[in-house]
């Protein structure tokens, strides 16, 4: 095995254990908000408008461009 399918190696190795991890901490953040979310009281009205300043997704998953119209100009 050379050097380079070695190191190739151990990347997919700690690819995989930084997929694990990542998982493993979402899912602690997403029970201790529901939680809190809970245990405040909060209702879904309380985040309205703070959770739309994300852009709008197209349906395939790009984001969408805005319409804009050309203006006219009176002359």
């Amino acid at each position: 095995m050379s050097r380079v399918d070695e190191i190739n190696a151990q990347i997919a190795k700690l690819e995989a254990e930084r997929a694990s991890a990542i998982s493993a901490e979402r899912a602690n953040v997403l029970a201790k908000m529901k939680a809190d979310i809970k245990l405040y009281g909060f209702k879904t009205s309380d985040f309205k408008g703070v959770l739309a300043t994300r852009a709008k997704r197209s349906p395939n998953g790009t984001r969408a461009a805005k319409k804009t119209t050309a203006k006219k100009t009176a002359k």
